[in-house]
């Protein structure tokens, strides 16, 4: 009979707990559903809160931890395919390395053997553009470097990849760049598949064009474009950009290395300027005949 006692205690007890986790359920279930303008209701609410968030934030660790064990499965197996892709492109650049190692050796051969003067050598000069001064008529921008670095007019500016512009004048610590796209802006480049030569012009819109191509030449969408170093002004070999898709009847467009629009910093190339020969007098030339004067 003591067990029968016992058995008939047990299940009440367990119907009291169940219908007091009912009353519970059922009241916070109330303070969420009625309105929220009552002072009390939301007073008795935020006191819900603070008592039951220590369980809720007991009973969701362990799923905050397995939502953050699978992200950190997600990112290992990110790191993994981006560790193979970087392999990859060190392969490639190592190839590319082997090739420029190569083509140096051998250009230094060449000019032994034509007995052809050594370039220039420059430095970059890194600069942070301060300000923007473009417009629907002029393009240029303002950096933060000027006579304090012994910057001068005529060098030629680069952004992260290309050609973006010259300097056109100089402060204390300021340059102002024109930009290659300005409509004042003319730049002599070679397209290196076919050596022809142009003049880099600006229009005032985001892409430059080609202009004084020879007639016969032969230019590709894609081909690459150096500067050719002609004036003196700029240096031989600056990449400048790649020959955009061409529409019908209107000139080459050149797609430059960089979006000069999101440039923060630019480098001024300094290098020694060319000095040009000076102009011949009056009387040598009297002495010449036409013929010798057109170098006939």
């Amino acid at each position: 009979m003591a067990k029968l006692g016992t058995s008939s205690n047990d299940n009440r007890l367990v119907s009291a707990s169940g219908i007091a986790a009912l009353c519970i359920a059922a009241s916070l279930l109330l303070l969420f559903i009625l309105p929220r303008d009552n002072p009390q209701i939301e007073r008795l609410r935020l006191a819900a809160f603070d008592v039951l968030m220590p369980v809720i934030d007991t009973l969701g660790a362990p799923f905050i931890a397995l939502r953050d064990t699978g992200k950190s499965i997600d990112r290992l197996g990110d790191l993994s395919a981006l560790n193979d892709e970087l392999q990859a492109e060190n392969e490639v650049l190592r190839q590319q390395i082997a090739e420029l190692t190569q083509s140096k050796v051998l250009m230094q051969q060449y000019r032994k053997l034509l007995a052809l003067p050594t370039e220039p050598q420059f430095d970059l000069l890194p600069l942070r553009v301060v300000a923007d001064l473009s417009s629907p008529f002029v393009k240029t921008l303002i950096a933060n470097g000027g006579r304090n670095l012994d910057i001068q007019p005529g060098l030629a500016v680069m952004g992260t990849n290309g050609l973006i512009g010259r300097v056109i004048s100089v402060g204390e610590t300021s340059s102002r760049i024109l930009l290659v796209t300005d409509f004042n802006s003319n730049v002599p480049v070679v397209a290196l598949a076919g050596d022809v030569q142009a003049i880099l012009s600006g229009r005032n819109n985001q892409r430059p064009f080609l202009q004084y191509i020879p007639p016969k030449a032969t230019l590709k969408t894609g081909d690459l474009l150096v500067t050719s170093g002609r004036g003196g002004q700029v240096p031989v070999g600056l990449p400048v950009g790649t020959v955009a898709q061409r529409k019908d009847g209107e000139p080459f467009a050149v797609q430059l290395m960089d979006d000069i629009a999101s440039l923060n910093y630019v480098r001024v190339v300094k290098m020694k300027p060319l000095e040009m020969p000076p102009q011949a007098s009056g009387p040598i030339l009297g002495n010449l005949s036409t013929a010798e004067r057109r170098g006939q």
